[in-house]
């Protein structure tokens, strides 16, 4: 039986059973890997990278990635930790036709928004046949796997990580002076009551509390709690992800430091994350 999915926004469990002989109900299709069969690699140049705003004081808080212009077609890549069905029509409950795995990059051939809100994106399998996935599940920028010794999380491309101490570990951009994600994980008995804060910013005190949000860690719900807070070296305005994540034997707990542009690709990443 596959493994249960959790929609982000109302954190409903619905099941009608696995997909192997049974229907899950999947909001978004989100869907265990099985095959790369049917991946298409898109050719397009990808656009100039994000850079921070004119006169910005906070350009090492910008989240460096490519992103692709909001035309038709352009590439995208998935970001599932799983993997993403793809259909015959726009539809959850249409036939599957592949799975494609997390990093797929595609060409995105049209893309339609249905009347429950949720999106679509066309693609053309290397069969010939075109199918849709739901557009929930990828990045309009090229992302790669990074890993500490507990984490698996797909990071735009040119970040990886470096190890702080035992069970530490941060994620820069070619080696800049802030890092994006910090990373601590250890024995759940041992967890620490609040998230440690990296000394590399202000106390904890001095931030401002935003409104917390629901995601998926993986597979995994967690709370998102955001902060607004000013670095102390040039007093320029960043924010806080502090997401802390549970099993049954460890805890993981992960720090994300970003511009508020870039705000919503936290939530992108942390569904590419596997825990080890």
């Amino acid at each position: 039986m596959t493994k249960l999915e959790v929609a982000a926004w109302g954190l409903v469990i619905a099941v009608l059973g696995a997909e192997a002989g049974l229907v899950i109900s999947r909001p978004w299709d989100h869907h265990v890997a099985l095959s790369l069969s049917g991946s298409h690699v898109s050719k397009l140049s990808p656009s100039e990278p994000v850079t921070p705003s004119a006169g910005s004081k906070c350009p090492d808080v910008v989240v460096h990635r490519v992103e692709q212009p909001q035309t038709i077609p352009r590439s995208a890549w998935v970001h599932a930790s799983d993997g993403v069905n793809v259909r015959a029509a726009p539809s959850s409950s249409a036939t599957r036709l592949t799975t494609l795995a997390t990093g797929t990059q595609l060409s995105l051939l049209a893309e339609q928004t249905n009347p429950d809100g949720t999106t679509w994106d066309r693609i053309r399998l290397s069969d010939g046949r075109d199918g849709w996935l739901s557009g929930r599940y990828t990045a309009n920028y090229p992302i790669a796997s990074a890993s500490t010794d507990s984490l698996k999380i797909w990071l735009p491309v040119g970040y990886q990580f470096q190890s702080v101490t035992a069970g530490k570990a941060q994620a820069l951009y070619k080696g800049g002076p802030l890092a994006l994600l910090y990373v601590e994980s250890g024995n759940k008995d041992q967890a620490p009551t609040e998230i440690v804060v990296p000394a590399s910013l202000p106390s904890p005190t001095s931030w401002t509390a935003r409104p917390t949000e629901q995601v998926l860690v993986g597979d995994l719900s967690a709370s998102d709690r955001v902060f607004g807070i000013r670095l102390a070296s040039a007093g320029c305005p960043a924010l806080v992800h502090e997401i802390r994540v549970t099993t049954a034997a460890r805890y993981y707990d992960l720090i994300f430091l970003v511009d508020e542009p870039s705000s919503s690709v936290v939530a992108q990443l942390l569904d590419s994350a596997t825990v080890q």
